[in-house]
Protein backbone atom coordinates (compact mmCIF):
# COMPACT_ATOMS: atom_id res chain seq x y z
CA UNK A 1 0.00 0.00 0.00
CA UNK A 2 1.41 3.63 -0.95
CA UNK A 3 0.01 7.23 -0.61
CA UNK A 4 0.06 10.56 -2.85
CA UNK A 5 -0.36 13.59 -1.57
CA UNK A 6 -3.05 15.71 -4.27
CA UNK A 7 -4.91 18.87 -3.73
CA UNK A 8 -4.31 18.88 -0.19
CA UNK A 9 -5.62 15.57 0.35
CA UNK A 10 -3.82 12.20 0.90
CA UNK A 11 -4.82 9.65 -1.20
CA UNK A 12 -4.02 5.90 -0.76
CA UNK A 13 -3.71 3.27 -3.41
CA UNK A 14 -5.70 0.14 -1.80
CA UNK A 15 -5.66 -3.05 -4.13
CA UNK A 16 -8.59 -5.23 -3.29
CA UNK A 17 -9.49 -8.88 -2.77
CA UNK A 18 -10.62 -8.35 -6.97
CA UNK A 19 -7.60 -6.17 -7.86
CA UNK A 20 -9.72 -3.38 -8.60
CA UNK A 21 -7.43 -0.23 -7.66
CA UNK A 22 -9.49 2.21 -5.20
CA UNK A 23 -8.24 5.76 -3.59
CA UNK A 24 -8.78 6.20 -0.34
CA UNK A 25 -9.52 9.78 0.88
CA UNK A 26 -9.01 11.71 4.27
CA UNK A 27 -10.39 15.00 4.19
CA UNK A 28 -13.43 16.84 1.93
CA UNK A 29 -13.83 17.20 -1.76
CA UNK A 30 -16.32 19.41 -3.55
CA UNK A 31 -18.87 17.67 -5.86
CA UNK A 32 -16.81 19.22 -9.13
CA UNK A 33 -13.74 17.54 -8.64
CA UNK A 34 -10.71 18.80 -11.02
CA UNK A 35 -9.07 15.70 -10.26
CA UNK A 36 -7.80 13.59 -13.41
CA UNK A 37 -10.66 11.37 -14.96
CA UNK A 38 -13.26 13.18 -12.53
CA UNK A 39 -15.22 13.51 -15.99
CA UNK A 40 -15.71 10.01 -15.90
CA UNK A 41 -16.52 8.98 -12.28
CA UNK A 42 -19.11 9.49 -10.20
CA UNK A 43 -18.26 11.67 -7.89
CA UNK A 44 -20.54 10.24 -4.66
CA UNK A 45 -20.22 9.43 -1.89
CA UNK A 46 -19.62 12.59 -0.35
CA UNK A 47 -18.77 12.27 3.25
CA UNK A 48 -16.19 13.43 4.82
CA UNK A 49 -13.50 10.85 4.90
CA UNK A 50 -14.25 8.36 2.15
CA UNK A 51 -13.14 5.58 -0.15
CA UNK A 52 -13.47 6.99 -4.15
CA UNK A 53 -12.90 4.34 -7.26
CA UNK A 54 -10.66 6.40 -9.58
CA UNK A 55 -11.40 5.42 -12.98
CA UNK A 56 -8.47 4.35 -14.44
CA UNK A 57 -7.64 2.96 -18.33
CA UNK A 58 -6.64 -0.46 -16.36
CA UNK A 59 -7.39 -2.68 -13.53
CA UNK A 60 -5.00 -4.46 -11.52
CA UNK A 61 -5.73 -8.18 -12.04
CA UNK A 62 -8.95 -7.04 -13.52
CA UNK A 63 -10.54 -6.19 -16.98
CA UNK A 64 -9.71 -3.71 -19.30
CA UNK A 65 -12.10 -1.35 -20.76
CA UNK A 66 -11.47 -2.00 -24.65
CA UNK A 67 -10.45 0.54 -27.12
CA UNK A 68 -12.48 -0.88 -29.65
CA UNK A 69 -16.06 -2.32 -30.62
CA UNK A 70 -17.73 -4.28 -33.27
CA UNK A 71 -21.28 -3.09 -31.58
CA UNK A 72 -22.87 -0.55 -33.92
CA UNK A 73 -25.88 1.71 -32.99
CA UNK A 74 -28.78 3.30 -34.67
CA UNK A 75 -29.90 7.20 -34.28
CA UNK A 76 -33.76 8.56 -34.12
CA UNK A 77 -34.40 12.15 -34.76
CA UNK A 78 -35.60 13.80 -31.04
CA UNK A 79 -39.01 15.16 -31.16
CA UNK A 80 -37.53 19.21 -31.03
CA UNK A 81 -36.81 21.26 -29.48
CA UNK A 82 -33.73 19.75 -27.71
CA UNK A 83 -32.90 20.46 -23.92
CA UNK A 84 -33.31 23.91 -22.57
CA UNK A 85 -33.39 24.93 -26.34
CA UNK A 86 -30.19 24.58 -26.30
CA UNK A 87 -28.69 26.72 -23.83
CA UNK A 88 -27.34 24.78 -22.07
CA UNK A 89 -24.30 22.08 -22.67
CA UNK A 90 -24.52 18.35 -21.94
CA UNK A 91 -22.22 18.85 -18.92
CA UNK A 92 -25.41 19.86 -16.40
CA UNK A 93 -26.92 18.05 -13.52
CA UNK A 94 -30.20 16.67 -15.46
CA UNK A 95 -27.59 14.56 -17.49
CA UNK A 96 -25.19 13.87 -15.24
CA UNK A 97 -25.26 12.02 -12.19
CA UNK A 98 -21.67 12.64 -11.58
CA UNK A 99 -22.29 16.32 -11.27
CA UNK A 100 -25.20 16.52 -8.90
CA UNK A 101 -23.63 13.59 -6.62
CA UNK A 102 -24.72 11.44 -4.06
CA UNK A 103 -23.93 10.27 -0.14
CA UNK A 104 -23.51 7.32 1.34
CA UNK A 105 -26.27 6.18 3.77
CA UNK A 106 -26.67 2.87 6.10
CA UNK A 107 -30.11 1.60 4.32
CA UNK A 108 -30.80 -1.78 4.03
CA UNK A 109 -29.30 -3.16 1.44
CA UNK A 110 -32.63 -5.14 0.44
CA UNK A 111 -35.10 -5.33 -2.64
CA UNK A 112 -38.33 -2.80 -0.62
CA UNK A 113 -42.00 -2.77 -1.62
CA UNK A 114 -43.71 0.79 -0.58
CA UNK A 115 -47.09 0.63 0.92
CA UNK A 116 -50.15 1.49 -1.76
CA UNK A 117 -47.79 0.47 -4.95
CA UNK A 118 -48.21 -2.42 -7.42
CA UNK A 119 -46.47 -3.45 -10.10
CA UNK A 120 -45.18 -0.53 -12.78
CA UNK A 121 -45.69 -2.28 -15.70
CA UNK A 122 -44.78 0.38 -17.90
CA UNK A 123 -41.39 1.31 -15.99
CA UNK A 124 -37.91 0.28 -17.22
CA UNK A 125 -36.51 -2.49 -15.40
CA UNK A 126 -33.43 -2.63 -14.37
CA UNK A 127 -32.97 -6.49 -13.99
CA UNK A 128 -32.60 -6.02 -17.81
CA UNK A 129 -29.05 -4.16 -17.29
CA UNK A 130 -27.81 -8.20 -16.96
CA UNK A 131 -28.60 -10.53 -19.59
CA UNK A 132 -29.45 -12.97 -18.90
CA UNK A 133 -31.57 -11.64 -16.57
CA UNK A 134 -31.10 -11.28 -12.91
CA UNK A 135 -32.34 -9.93 -9.39
CA UNK A 136 -29.48 -7.98 -8.68
CA UNK A 137 -27.46 -7.81 -5.14
CA UNK A 138 -27.48 -4.60 -3.60
CA UNK A 139 -23.58 -3.52 -2.58
CA UNK A 140 -24.27 0.05 -1.23
CA UNK A 141 -26.56 2.44 -0.81
CA UNK A 142 -27.12 6.59 -1.71
CA UNK A 143 -29.34 9.25 -1.57
CA UNK A 144 -28.11 12.03 -4.15
CA UNK A 145 -28.48 15.61 -3.66
CA UNK A 146 -30.37 18.61 -4.40
CA UNK A 147 -29.39 21.04 -7.16
CA UNK A 148 -29.24 24.34 -7.12
CA UNK A 149 -29.86 25.76 -10.42
CA UNK A 150 -28.04 28.32 -12.52
CA UNK A 151 -28.46 28.40 -15.95
CA UNK A 152 -26.72 32.04 -16.58
CA UNK A 153 -23.62 30.94 -15.01
CA UNK A 154 -21.24 28.20 -16.69
CA UNK A 155 -21.56 24.35 -16.45
CA UNK A 156 -22.39 22.79 -14.45
CA UNK A 157 -24.73 25.61 -13.86
CA UNK A 158 -25.16 26.12 -10.03
CA UNK A 159 -23.59 24.04 -7.42
CA UNK A 160 -24.48 21.09 -5.27
CA UNK A 161 -27.73 21.35 -2.35
CA UNK A 162 -28.24 19.49 0.34
CA UNK A 163 -29.19 15.74 0.63
CA UNK A 164 -32.57 15.01 -1.04
CA UNK A 165 -34.31 12.98 1.41
CA UNK A 166 -37.36 11.70 -0.45
CA UNK A 167 -36.04 8.22 -0.23
CA UNK A 168 -34.18 6.11 1.88
CA UNK A 169 -32.63 5.11 -1.51
CA UNK A 170 -31.54 7.18 -4.59
CA UNK A 171 -28.69 5.55 -5.88
CA UNK A 172 -27.05 1.95 -5.77
CA UNK A 173 -24.08 0.06 -6.39
CA UNK A 174 -24.95 -3.38 -8.01
CA UNK A 175 -22.69 -6.43 -7.62
CA UNK A 176 -21.30 -7.12 -11.22
CA UNK A 177 -18.82 -9.20 -12.96
CA UNK A 178 -16.11 -7.31 -14.44
CA UNK A 179 -16.11 -7.73 -18.33
CA UNK A 180 -19.60 -8.49 -18.53
CA UNK A 181 -21.93 -6.68 -20.96
CA UNK A 182 -24.28 -3.98 -19.97
CA UNK A 183 -27.65 -3.13 -21.25
CA UNK A 184 -30.08 -0.57 -20.78
CA UNK A 185 -32.64 -2.12 -18.55
CA UNK A 186 -35.42 -2.96 -20.56
CA UNK A 187 -38.85 -1.39 -20.89
CA UNK A 188 -42.07 -2.85 -22.86
CA UNK A 189 -43.03 0.15 -24.79
CA UNK A 190 -40.97 1.86 -27.98
CA UNK A 191 -39.95 5.38 -28.68
CA UNK A 192 -39.52 4.80 -32.44
CA UNK A 193 -41.40 2.80 -35.06
CA UNK A 194 -37.81 0.50 -35.45
CA UNK A 195 -38.57 -0.86 -31.44
CA UNK A 196 -36.00 1.40 -30.03
CA UNK A 197 -36.72 1.84 -25.78
CA UNK A 198 -34.85 4.41 -25.21
CA UNK A 199 -32.56 7.17 -26.12
CA UNK A 200 -29.24 8.63 -25.13
CA UNK A 201 -28.85 11.90 -23.06
CA UNK A 202 -25.06 11.68 -22.26
CA UNK A 203 -22.42 9.47 -22.67
CA UNK A 204 -18.97 9.52 -21.35
CA UNK A 205 -16.45 6.87 -21.15
CA UNK A 206 -17.59 5.46 -17.69
CA UNK A 207 -21.07 6.98 -17.47
CA UNK A 208 -24.47 6.83 -19.33
CA UNK A 209 -27.68 8.45 -19.07
CA UNK A 210 -30.61 7.13 -20.99
CA UNK A 211 -34.60 8.40 -21.39
CA UNK A 212 -37.37 6.04 -22.52
CA UNK A 213 -38.49 9.58 -24.12
CA UNK A 214 -38.59 10.36 -28.14
CA UNK A 215 -37.87 14.18 -26.75
CA UNK A 216 -34.17 15.23 -25.63
CA UNK A 217 -35.74 16.50 -22.07
CA UNK A 218 -36.13 14.82 -19.22
CA UNK A 219 -39.58 15.41 -18.42
CA UNK A 220 -42.63 15.78 -20.89
CA UNK A 221 -45.86 17.08 -19.67
CA UNK A 222 -45.25 15.57 -16.35
CA UNK A 223 -43.90 11.95 -17.46
CA UNK A 224 -40.74 10.60 -18.02
CA UNK A 225 -38.73 7.87 -17.05
CA UNK A 226 -34.80 8.60 -16.94
CA UNK A 227 -31.89 5.81 -15.79
CA UNK A 228 -28.13 6.94 -14.99
CA UNK A 229 -25.45 4.33 -15.24
CA UNK A 230 -21.85 4.85 -14.17
CA UNK A 231 -18.88 3.06 -13.31
CA UNK A 232 -18.57 0.87 -16.22
CA UNK A 233 -16.88 1.13 -19.81
CA UNK A 234 -19.00 2.41 -22.09
CA UNK A 235 -19.04 1.07 -25.62
CA UNK A 236 -16.27 3.19 -27.19
CA UNK A 237 -18.53 2.84 -30.68
CA UNK A 238 -21.87 4.61 -28.73
CA UNK A 239 -19.85 7.24 -27.03
CA UNK A 240 -18.54 8.48 -30.32
CA UNK A 241 -21.67 8.21 -32.05
CA UNK A 242 -23.55 10.19 -28.84
CA UNK A 243 -20.05 13.02 -29.42
CA UNK A 244 -20.32 12.88 -33.05
CA UNK A 245 -24.28 14.78 -32.72
CA UNK A 246 -22.66 17.56 -30.65
CA UNK A 247 -21.03 20.69 -31.50
CA UNK A 248 -17.62 21.51 -29.88
CA UNK A 249 -19.69 23.07 -26.97
CA UNK A 250 -21.17 20.13 -25.69
CA UNK A 251 -24.46 21.41 -27.39
CA UNK A 252 -26.94 19.28 -29.79
CA UNK A 253 -26.07 20.00 -33.09
CA UNK A 254 -27.73 17.34 -35.30
CA UNK A 255 -31.26 16.99 -34.02
CA UNK A 256 -30.15 12.84 -33.78
CA UNK A 257 -29.21 11.19 -30.71
CA UNK A 258 -28.32 7.65 -30.56
CA UNK A 259 -31.46 5.12 -29.82
CA UNK A 260 -31.07 1.28 -27.78
CA UNK A 261 -33.50 -1.49 -28.07
CA UNK A 262 -33.60 -3.59 -25.39
CA UNK A 263 -30.75 -6.57 -24.91
CA UNK A 264 -28.33 -4.16 -26.58
CA UNK A 265 -25.23 -3.79 -25.14
CA UNK A 266 -24.19 -0.42 -24.36
CA UNK A 267 -20.83 -1.39 -22.35
CA UNK A 268 -18.70 -3.42 -20.14
CA UNK A 269 -18.57 -4.07 -16.58
CA UNK A 270 -15.15 -2.56 -15.29
CA UNK A 271 -15.23 -3.66 -11.55
CA UNK A 272 -17.33 -5.66 -9.29
CA UNK A 273 -20.39 -2.81 -9.14
CA UNK A 274 -22.37 -0.95 -11.20
CA UNK A 275 -24.45 2.29 -10.41
CA UNK A 276 -28.03 2.83 -11.30
CA UNK A 277 -30.27 5.74 -10.48
CA UNK A 278 -33.87 5.76 -12.02
CA UNK A 279 -36.14 8.70 -12.30
CA UNK A 280 -40.23 9.22 -12.75
CA UNK A 281 -41.05 13.03 -14.21
CA UNK A 282 -38.08 14.07 -13.20
CA UNK A 283 -37.85 13.19 -9.30
CA UNK A 284 -35.24 10.60 -8.56
CA UNK A 285 -36.60 7.06 -7.12
CA UNK A 286 -35.89 4.36 -4.63
CA UNK A 287 -34.24 1.91 -6.97
CA UNK A 288 -34.80 -1.33 -4.58
CA UNK A 289 -38.48 -0.83 -5.01
CA UNK A 290 -39.34 -4.28 -6.32
CA UNK A 291 -42.52 -3.99 -7.79
CA UNK A 292 -41.65 -0.21 -9.98
CA UNK A 293 -38.14 -1.42 -11.12
CA UNK A 294 -37.75 -5.38 -10.59
CA UNK A 295 -40.68 -6.51 -11.55
CA UNK A 296 -40.92 -9.64 -13.63
CA UNK A 297 -44.19 -10.28 -15.08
Amino acid sequence: MSSVVARGHRWTWVVGVWGAITLALTGSISAQTDLPGADQAPAGPSTAQQTYRLLLPWVVGGFTCPATSANTYDLTQFIPPPYKNNRLTDQNADFRLSIISYTLTNAPLTFVDYPGGGPNADGPRLHGIFEPNRLATFVRAYQVHHWNWNENAPPPYGTRGPVNTDWPVSVLDLQAVPGENIHIPERTASITPAGHKAMVLYAGEREITLVYLAQDQVVVNGTGYVVHLAGFCVDPNLLALYRAQLDPTGRRATGYLPALPNNKPIGRALTTTITVAVRDAGAFMDPRDQTDWWYFP
